[in-house]
């Protein structure tokens, strides 16, 4: 468990700041007069923090979900401020899944790779030659292997996305505070 809070001060805290800060610069500047005013309103921050926390696995689903419900609105939308305001959202969403399940070249870093990187050696797939026949012994071993190495992965997941997004949505909700002028 200190490894994760370590890991959340540190390592995965600095990037879900820094994927905001990102986010904010390029897709919200304001200032803006309400917080309805943001691209991503507190209650989709809030269900993006309890998805997190509770089912890991479904946040870059959700975010596809959120991602493709703003893109239906951008296809039919003909006023320019609202075209740019769906295009913060996607741009939000995009953002979140590539976080959870982003690869290079376009992510350099992302929650799986991170995942992908610290997973034992005594839990990675072993190679076999193409067509090699495995005893029942061998095919055994290999199935308990597999289903080890997937509970590591849901509780991995449950560490991190959880610490992670607690960081990114907080410090959503800090940059929309103090850029909220009006309320």
């Amino acid at each position: 468990m200190l490894d994760i809070d370590i890991s959340a001060d540190t390592e995965l805290g600095q990037r879900a700041i820094d994927a905001v800060d990102n986010y904010v610069r390029d897709n919200a500047a304001g200032p803006f007069q309400k917080a309805d005013d943001w691209p991503i309103a507190r209650t989709q921050i809030a269900g993006l923090r309890q998805i997190a926390v509770n089912e890991p696995v479904k946040v870059g689903e959700f975010a596809e979900h959120q991602r493709t419900k703003a893109q239906a609105k951008l296809d039919t939308t003909k006023n320019v401020e609202r075209q740019r305001d769906l295009e913060a959202i996607i741009a939000f969403w995009v953002l979140v899944r590539g976080l959870c399940e982003g690869k290079p070249p376009k992510f350099s870093w992302s929650l799986t790779q991170m995942r992908d990187q610290v997973l034992p050696a005594d839990l990675q797939d072993d190679k076999h030659p193409p067509g090699a026949q495995l005893t029942k012994e061998q095919q055994a071993a290999r199935k308990g292997k597999r289903e080890h190495r997937e509970r590591w992965e849901r509780q991995w997941g449950l560490d991190h996305y959880a610490a992670f997004f607690q960081r990114f949505c907080g410090h959503y909700l800090y940059e929309m505070s103090k850029r909220t002028t009006g309320e």
